[in-house]
């Protein structure tokens, strides 16, 4: 697989045809997993304490060839051999491709955090203003130790709520994907998977502007609504929605509404670590509306089969999902 193909994967930008590709290229060998999650650790490490108008792909092309002439490239290698130590100690056993198996990271004299949950977890961090982040499963999130006189700048990779402490001296600036989120003081849901088609930000209190990197018009988002970034297109839609459903995973809750089951299989698999596959074509058509209230994974699945027209059964740890 070449490396600039595993990048676009990275940053979320391949085709879901090219996505399933490397999706099943990085679970077949052990040793592709880990290839793919060392070039993924050297990616984010250069993206880390960037300015808001670098390119994080100039940097990361210009990695080894600048990193001896200046400290902060000297902090960037630094900080990517220490996430490879860490990922090359650790058994690549996971069902999904795109962990950064990292807990906690601290880039000596970067003073940048890097956190990150696995399958299954959840964890709340305290940032450096005293704003609070809920990080759902398979999630990563950097940040300085502390913020600028200007400026509150966080990068995520999953999905987290954020319930930002008001600082109007200080915007507080979330990068996900290709957009920018930026607010005063408010609480907003992220959903910003890169095995995902769409970024997703749901707005609960406050008020937040969101802005495609591609386009300097923001969108600004009410309580209640949800801004979609199409990664394929590039392009913003706004909805409205329950903000209690979408942030209900905070309490161990799943709340589907007519959403395609390829998507309830990705958050399936986030909550349980337990991989799914779709075996009937029929069913990559099905939307599922339902609700799994703290369920163990016997009973959410059986709360799918006697819900809709979806049967399963186990084979080699894997749930088989097929029609009825």
């Amino acid at each position: 697989m070449k490396e600039s193909e595993l990048i676009k994967f990275i940053k979320g930008e391949t085709n879901p045809v090219d996505r399933e590709a490397i999706l099943k290229w990085i679970k077949e060998d052990n040793i592709h997993q880990e290839q793919y999650n060392i070039l993924k650790a050297k990616y984010i490490a250069t993206t880390l304490n960037v300015e808001t108008d670098k390119n994080t792909d100039e940097a990361y092309r210009k990695f080894y060839a600048r990193k001896n002439k200046s400290n902060r490239y000297k902090y960037i290698a630094v900080a990517a051999s220490i996430i490879i130590l860490c990922i090359a100690g650790y058994t690549f056993n996971s069902t999904k491709g795109n962990n950064l198996i990292v807990t906690t990271v601290d880039f000596f004299s970067s003073d940048v955090k890097s956190i990150a949950t696995n399958l299954g977890d959840q964890k709340t961090i305290i940032l450096p203003d005293g704003s609070t982040v809920t990080m759902n499963a398979e999630s990563h999130i950097t940040y300085p130790k502390k913020f600028s006189d200007s400026i509150r700048m966080v990068t995520l990779i999953g999905e987290a709520f954020f319930d930002v402490k008001r600082d109007t001296t200080k915007p507080f600036i979330v990068h996900a994907d290709d957009i920018k989120i930026r607010v005063l003081g408010t609480s907003f849901n992220i959903k910003s998977y890169p095995d995902e088609e769409k970024v997703e930000t749901t707005l609960v209190t406050g008020k937040v502007e969101v802005l495609n990197q591609k386009n300097e018009n923001p969108i600004v988002l009410e309580p209640s609504q949800r801004a979609i970034y199409n990664k394929e297109v590039s392009s913003i839609k706004v909805d409205r929605v329950n903000s209690k459903q979408i942030i209900a995973w905070k309490q161990g809750k799943l709340v589907f509404d007519k959403t395609p089951l390829k998507q309830v299989v990705l958050d399936l698999n986030r909550k349980y670590n337990t991989e799914f596959i779709i075996k009937s074509d029929t069913l990559l058509q099905y939307k599922y509306t339902g609700e799994f209230d703290n369920l163990s994974l016997e009973e959410a699945l059986e709360i799918l089969k006697l819900s809709s027209p979806i049967n399963y059964k186990r084979l080699n740890n894997k749930i088989m999902l097929e029609s009825q």
